[in-house]
């Protein structure tokens, strides 16, 4: 199910009184917006605000009205639009009207609907629109739809603005409503080709194969120019194919990553050895080779049948798990068990069997592979008569060392461990000897195409570019060298034509051509500019010139140039046109100067800020657009979510996009990242790390949301990159897990790093062993959690003092430990000795001091001398009341005085011992 309020759609069903009824009409267009409307199909809402999402017969006043309205309503809440156009069109005077119920003819725009020029001026209006998307099924009365396609192009893309357009018509009456039917019956059942979600070039295909007189076209524009593979943003439903929909890659994280991937896929007969081999009783298969062999590529083939001819049987994994460097155990843990509870019959009841079964101290002992994926496959095994559980893992060598070595711990449980023998895994890496004993699959560099560094990550030292680069099929590019290299900024051309307005148009980082060519990426209507006349690339620093053999020459500040390196204020001449390249850090710089500053402006313009916040985001996994919008507008970046994928759109491939178009929608930069000096990168840090701040906390064991996770994995990486240590460490202490093994892990994590990073006496270091024994006793470990205090405490004193709250603390759990073994004597004598010095420390009236006198108390009582233990409590409770209010501790205060009143007064025939929630444990 989509959530709705994201999505709007209205669909237009039309007769023409001046023209021949159209037989079709209003079923097609209520079909239409049926689908569009279904919350598992389109996801949309109604675009009008009384709740219509179809329009019948509108008069042109009507229709007009109608479109005002679902523009502006769809604007001012940052929504995408979809408009349906179903009846007559006609192309006149070079525009396209749409026919409504009182059109005269012949058409002009005083009788006729103006659509066309009305969508592009609309668009200029409602600018914070989130893409649009423009179904049409009408006749062109006389024009080819693609030359019909090239008008609305040249017509709509002057408002500068996302838009995706389908139409498959052509001089006839809409052919009997082919496309719409078509359209419906798609959207209905799906197609197994598709990916998880249904776009215009996907449609384009099928009903160009489902209406054979009608030629099909796509025309997708990503606000500056054409492109071939419209905004990832911009789809129409998610595919309902059944074989889609029972797979693992059904609402998967990865399934854009695996849809990349298998594009265009040839099957290698590697392919057909991994299935041999998982299919004749390998219990685990590691598809090893180097970077660029093709590892991922063969695991997402194995993921996704449909691209494998007959390699893969249909339905062959169960679970399938791309991991990024950021992600975390849980949520690897909670992803996989999401697809195998809609996979594996039985494993949903399997693991709630399995959750009723634990006690509390085996839940606390326990990890979230153990509780989400070990444990209910255990229950599951010994009545599993189906064909074996399969799983595949890619990404093992990108994540962060102490999470990989935690998943290989489950891969080898999976592989090794008896009774769980019906589960096979197979698993992509660079690494085997970190794997138990597995059956090979060896990819060499011959095999399928992987980047460099893999997929979804940036690449690693990267060469510096002195010159232009080689063409490298889009993975070279610009600058990313040493730190010296200059920063990254954007360039703008601005263009004028004779006879048109100067236009502007900011260049894309790697190849932009120019030309009269519809396949140019600025296309310049002047007769005297050859189809493609030259091409610009651009670094973010430096731009290259090439003349590509045109007619008439390019001209460079009146030179005739093959070939040139081009500097701010450099004006081109092609034909009768001219281009003038603007680079905008030099332009400010320049700006600077002329106020009288003199100082050169270190400035950092928006689109720049927003590609350094997805590069550095990059190394942690995808980020949820809702933080990445708010740490760009707080960098001087884009403010509003819609420019935020204005920006996205022109990108392409080079970012990965889940849930696009969506509010819950995560994006990965998985192209080359910009180089940042240090200063520049520690605040962009430290505005993702204020972004991901504001996001909610998970209430108790609620499954989180993409931001939460997100927070909870890369909140404290973020401050603490920022250099804002002790902010990291007030994260990590926010954002715990209720699993106690996740967090006695994460904090052995974290003590690792700080002692590397900051030495192994810095505070930050000490606070961090102090969180990771305080997990392990939470963990159900006593004896080693005190075995962990006591190797701390003299370091810290040593380092401290001793009259320091951190070193009070670790003395306060290791007493409490002492009592938790049963070494009541030693608890008493520690919390005795901790009273003196804490409140010489901190004062009798601290915390520290009152909880100190508290569990004297308890272990006083502990050892027997129950008298001594309520004298001990009656005489706190006034100070801890009027020092701390009633809170937990003068909770606990009057829980012993009751419990020891009622033993001393009415002795029961036998001891009972306290509550241990009396005494609770202090975190660290």
């Amino acid at each position: 199910m989509i959530s709705v309020g994201e999505r709007r759609s209205l669909v237009v069903a039309s007769q023409c009184d001046s023209l021949n009824l159209l037989s079709f009409l209003p079923d097609a267009g209520h079909q239409v917006s049926t689908a569009l409307l279904d919350p598992a199909i389109g996801g949309c809402v109604p675009a009008l605000g009384d709740g219509r999402g179809l329009l019948v017969d509108p008069t042109m006043v009507e229709l007009d009205d109608a479109l005002v309205e679902a523009f502006e309503r769809a604007s001012d809440d940052e929504a995408t639009l979809f408009l349906s156009l179903v009846g007559h069109g006609e192309y006149a005077d070079d525009d396209f009207y749409f026919l409504t119920k009182d059109t005269g003819l012949p058409v002009d725009s005083r009788r006729s609907f103006l659509f066309a020029q009305r969508i592009k001026e609309l668009l200029g209006r409602y600018s914070m629109l989130d893409g649009l998307v423009i179904l049409l099924d009408t006749c062109h009365a006389g024009i080819g739809a693609r030359q019909a396609g090239q008008r609305w192009l040249r017509i709509v893309g002057e408002a500068g603005k996302r838009f995706d357009l389908l139409t498959a018509s052509d001089d006839r009456v809409a052919a009997n409503g082919c496309f719409s039917r078509s359209l419906v019956s798609v959207l209905r059942s799906g197609h197994t080709e598709f990916g998880e979600r249904v776009r215009c070039a996907d449609l384009k295909r099928v009903i160009t194969g489902l209406c054979p007189m009608q030629t099909a076209i796509h025309l997708g524009f990503d606000g500056t120019r054409e492109v071939a593979e419209a905004d990832q943003g911009l789809w129409l439903a998610l595919n309902s194919s059944p074989a889609w929909r029972r797979s693992p890659l059904a609402g998967n994280p990865a399934a854009p990553t695996i849809e990349r991937l298998t594009a265009n896929y040839q099957p290698d007969p590697k392919l057909g050895e991994t299935v041999g081999r998982l299919l004749t009783g390998a219990r685990l298969v590691a598809i090893t080779g180097e970077a660029g062999a093709g590892k991922s590529t063969m695991l997402a083939a194995l993921a996704r049948p449909s691209v494998a001819g007959s390699y893969v049987p249909p339905d062959f994994l169960h679970g399938v798990l791309f991991a990024n460097r950021g992600d975390t155990a849980e949520r690897l843990a909670r992803e996989l068990a999401r697809q195998l509870r809609r996979t594996v019959p039985g494993f949903a009841e399997a693991e709630q069997a399995h959750g009723a079964g634990l006690d509390d101290a085996a839940r606390s002992g326990a990890s979230v592979f153990d509780l989400a994926l070990l444990g209910p496959l255990r229950t599951l095994a010994p009545q599993w008569t189906g064909a074996p559980v399969r799983i595949a893992i890619d990404g093992l060598d990108d994540l962060d060392p102490d999470v990989g070595e935690r998943v290989c711990g489950l891969i080898r449980s999976l592989s090794t461990e008896a009774g769980l023998e019906p589960v096979t895994t197979v698993v992509a890496t660079r690494n085997p000897a970190r794997l138990p004993a597995a059956a090979e699959v060896r990819l060499e560099m011959a095999g399928g195409f992987e980047p460099p560094g893999g997929w979804g990550q940036p690449s690693v030292d990267p060469v510096p570019v002195a010159r232009e680069p080689a063409d490298s099929g889009g993975w070279g590019g610009y600058d990313t060298g040493s730190p010296t290299s200059p920063r990254i900024t954007p360039a703008t051309l601005i263009i004028d034509v004779p006879g048109q307005a100067p236009a502007h148009h900011d260049l894309s980082f790697g190849l932009t051509t120019l030309g009269r060519s519809r396949n140019a990426a600025i296309r310049l209507g002047d007769s005297r500019v050859s189809r493609l006349h030259c091409k610009i690339r651009w670094d973010g620093t430096n731009a290259w010139l090439t003349d590509l053999d045109s007619a008439n020459g390019t001209f460079v500040n009146g030179q005739r140039m093959p070939a040139a390196t081009l500097a701010h204020g450099d004006v081109l001449r092609l034909g009768d046109s001219t281009v003038t390249f603007i680079s905008v850090a030099r332009a400010d710089e320049e700006a600077d100067v002329e106020q009288g500053t003199g100082a050169v402006a270190s400035p950092r313009p928006g689109q720049a800020v927003l590609l350094q916040l997805l590069g550095l985001a990059a190394t942690r996994g995808p980020i949820p657009i809702s933080i990445l919008t708010a740490a760009s507008a707080a960098a001087g970046g884009p403010d509003r979510r819609v420019h935020v994928r204005d920006f996205l759109a022109g990108l392409g491939d080079s970012v990965s996009r889940t849930r696009a178009g969506l509010a819950d929608e995560t994006v990965l930069w998985t192209g080359e990242a910009p180089v940042l000096f240090p200063d520049a990168a520690t605040r962009l840090h430290a505005r993702l790390a204020a972004a991901t701040s504001e996001v909610a906390l998970v209430i108790g064991d609620d499954e989180p949301t993409l931001e939460q996770a997100y927070a909870a994995a890369n909140e404290a990486e973020h401050f603490w990159l920022a250099g804002l240590h002790e902010d990291a460490l007030a994260a990590l202490e926010r954002r715990t897990s209720h699993i106690p093994v996740e967090n006695r892990e994460r904090w052995a994590a974290w003590a690792r790093r700080a002692e590397r990073e900051l030495g192994g006496t810095d505070r930050i270091t000490l606070r961090c062993k102090a969180r990771h024994a305080t997990w392990t006793g939470k963990a159900g470990d006593a004896a080693a959690a005190l075995a962990r205090f006591e190797e701390l405490l003299p370091i810290a004193t040593a380092t401290l003092s001793s009259g320091d709250e951190e070193v009070l603390s670790i003395r306060h759990n290791i007493g409490y430990l002492l009592m938790e073994l049963g070494r009541f004597e030693e608890s008493r004598s520690a919390f005795e000795a901790l009273v003196g010095d804490a409140t010489h420390a901190l004062g009798a009236d601290h915390r520290e001091t009152l909880h100190a006198r508290h569990l004297l108390a308890v272990a006083t009582g502990k050892t027997g001398n129950g008298a001594e233990s309520l004298r001990l409590s009656r005489e706190l409770l006034p100070r801890a009341k009027q020092a701390l209010g009633d809170g937990e501790i003068v909770g606990h205060v009057r829980h012993n005085i009751a419990f020891w009143s009622a033993e001393i007064e009415h002795p029961p025939p036998s001891f009972r011992s306290i509550d241990s929630s009396s005494a609770k444990r202090r975190d660290g």
